[in-house]
């Protein structure tokens, strides 16, 4: 049986209006990476100014909050459009553990 007009979860409202954009996760390949900033190849432009979050997997993986520096097209190897972007870190998560293999 179905009730119309009934919700499983409660609603939020927030008091004042904000304005922003939700992106879902992408793999993006890495160039370069040091202390201030990341170069990489994404399949998405992105705004100058834009703020984002960076995951880097590797044995621990990583989190930072980044600004979009430049955003410009780039060839990838495999002959595809991509667009290399330039982020200056602004702040470092920390790490995240992965669980141990053959674990969910």
């Amino acid at each position: 049986m179905t009730m119309l007009g009934r919700r499983k979860h409660s609603r939020f409202l927030l008091a004042q209006p904000i304005e922003g954009n939700l992106r879902l996760r992408e793999e993006v390949a890495v160039e370069e990476l040091n202390d201030q900033e990341i170069v990489l190849l994404s399949p998405e432009a992105c705004r100058p100014q834009e703020l984002v979050i960076v995951e880097l997997a590797g044995h621990v993986r990583h989190r930072v909050n980044a600004r979009v520096a430049e955003s410009r097209p780039a060839m990838s190897d495999d002959g595809v459009i991509r667009h290399r972007l330039r982020l200056v870190i602004e702040e470092r998560i920390g790490s995240l553990s992965r669980p141990a293999e053959g674990h969910s």
